[in-house]
């Protein structure tokens, strides 16, 4: 039998010995549940919960590096997984697992970062961000996280190597709750269940780093972003207001990440205003504008290539070249509005001297962002 750390078991200990008390309550077995559904059907241990949809809290588990423990139930027909370091309900990083097409066991694991309410599984999930789990009997699963600084490991049922090794954890290092989160669908019944957590916050060694990305060459990796505005149904307009362009100079920068992506919902928060909690489909359309200048030594055509969620459009000196939508159900087979390769380009015609390139870029739900490279850079001076 494997020895439990003196802090876990103390921790364990005291969940254990908590009263019962009702499904619905607020606090549920040390669970605060005011931003979730909690299942009729009571838990199959003393110490665990059941979600019907939503994130239920443990506010005396405050959790920065360390490792996390817990078994999760049988797929309920939808997401499920742990949330830690919460700054808030809207506000965490997050391992999940998505069940297989029959719904009889967990097919795969994921890692996002949640911003305002918005998560970003449409930004991350390339391989050190997602993961396959390797087939089993199905029926619940022994999950060991391990969390160290900017990186995480996330093990499945006593296995040696981790199934899932987390790249760069996206939100800033700092303690936080822990959370369990649900998603299944309305017709759910049952919910999901999360049982024997046990949580270590003994700082663990640091994890070997993964494979750094690598930005593509003539990548676009810094740009003004201006504050997010309003949009009813992702549509851009034909021009960039003229005002709003005006103003550019003085929009904030954002930088790229290592693989070239901008991360919108890091630098913007959630495209329809701050949330409470994560609104499943998103609570609304905003869009944000994007500018950088292109300095020509001569006339030429360049292309621009794009890659982004949910709707673009892109304007040259205030003009609108070429407009596109890319969402969960787009017209991109099995694509479903993930941001990764730049698939859509357009030409630049750019004449000697100096052009406005803007990008408008429109979200509603699972990640905000762009990646954006030019075919040649080759005589073409960027600013910023």
């Amino acid at each position: 039998m494997r020895h439990l750390p003196s802090t876990a078991l103390v921790l364990a200990i005291a969940a254990a010995a908590m009263p019962a008390s009702p499904a619905a309550s607020r606090d549920t077995q040390g669970w605060i549940t005011d931003t979730a559904t909690v299942s009729p059907a009571p838990p199959s241990a003393p110490d665990g919960i059941r979600l019907l949809r939503g994130i239920a809290v443990r506010p005396d588990l405050v959790f920065r590096d360390g490792t996390v423990e817990f078994d999760l139930g049988a797929p309920a027909g939808g997401f499920a997984g742990l949330a830690f370091r919460m700054a808030s309900t809207a506000d965490y990083e997050i391992v999940y697992f998505t069940p297989s097409s029959d719904g009889t066991r967990w097919a795969s694991v994921q890692y996002q970062p949640v911003f305002e309410g918005e998560t970003t599984w449409q930004l991350y999930h390339r391989d050190g961000y997602r993961s396959v789990l390797p087939a089993g009997p199905g029926g619940p699963v022994h999950v060991r996280l391990v969390v160290a600084g900017t990186r995480a490991d996330v093990y499945v049922s006593g296995q040696d190597a981790p199934v899932l090794r987390v790249r760069e954890l996206k939100r800033p290092v700092a303690a936080g709750q822990i959370g369990f989160w649900a998603s299944p669908p309305d017709q759910a019944t049952g919910g999901s269940e999360l049982t024997r957590l046990v949580v270590d916050q003994t700082a663990p060694a640091p994890l070997p780093p993964v494979d750094p990305e690598h930005a593509s060459p003539g990548q676009l990796t810094r740009w003004r972003v201006s504050p997010r505005q309003p949009c009813a149904d992702g549509a851009a307009p034909l021009a960039v207001p003229p005002d709003l362009l005006r103003e550019s100079s003085r929009w904030p920068l954002v930088d790229a990440e290592a693989s070239g992506l901008i991360a919108l919902t890091a630098a913007r928060g959630n495209p329809a205003g701050p949330q409470k909690v994560n609104v499943f489909g998103g609570a609304g359309w905003g869009i944000a504008f994007a500018h950088v200048g292109l300095v020509s030594d001569r006339d030429r055509s360049v292309q621009l290539l794009l890659s982004y969620s949910d709707a673009v459009a892109a304007y040259l000196d205030g003009r609108r070249l070429y407009a596109g939508r890319n969402e969960s159900d787009s017209r991109y087979p099995n694509y479903l509005g993930l941001v990764g390769a730049e698939l859509e380009s357009v030409d630049l015609p750019l004449t000697r001297g100096r052009h406005d390139l803007v990008l408008a870029i429109a979200d509603k739900a699972f990640g905000w962002g762009f990646r954006a490279r030019l075919s040649s850079t080759d005589g073409i001076r960027i600013e910023p």
